[in-house]
């Protein structure tokens, strides 16, 4: 719910999402989510971006779904594609961190693991994230090498990390 909260162009939707979550009511009004490759959509004149906003709590261990390979690798073969994670750590203290990383971050990329047995059929699977790198990735200051980033999705291609 809280990318929706983050990224939902219903105005009057989201109006009842805060008032529901603001008065504690039992239930929130219906609402659905679409499950497209990220979250927030954009195009700029001189790219077009998708982001996937994840929410961490800082105080427990868990290793995100991250993408459908299939997905992504469609996205990325459009012109001018930037896929973007948009963090958000949350603290015991209910201190919120934000940060956004480009998939193709070293950290990123080192971090993430193919899930075959998600796969369907005819599909390379899907990614995870060790949370780890969510926990890790301080600064917003990408690290990227195009060598390595090269590499990366010659796997995703052919349906395996090695």
């Amino acid at each position: 719910m809280i990318e929706y909260l983050i990224s939902g162009e219903d105005l009057r939707l989201l109006e009842e999402l805060k008032s529901s979550l603001v008065n504690k009511q039992a239930s929130l009004p219906d609402f659905k989510t679409e499950d497209d490759l990220g979250d927030y959509k954009r195009i700029f004149d001189a790219y077009y971006t998708e982001t996937d906003i994840k929410t961490k709590l800082m105080f427990l261990n868990s290793n995100p779904k991250a993408y459908n390979i299939d997905k992504m690798l469609e996205f990325l073969s459009k012109p001018k594609s930037v896929f973007l994670f948009y963090f958000i750590d949350i603290d015991l203290e209910r201190t919120l961190e934000t940060y956004l990383i480009s998939m193709f971050d070293e950290r990123v990329i080192d971090n993430t693991r193919i899930q075959f047995h998600w796969a369907g059929r005819n599909s390379r699977g899907v990614t995870q994230l060790n949370g780890s790198v969510i926990n890790n990735i301080k600064n917003t200051e990408n690290i990227i090498n195009l060598t390595k980033s090269s590499k990366f999705l010659e796997e995703l291609m052919a349906g395996h990390i090695a």
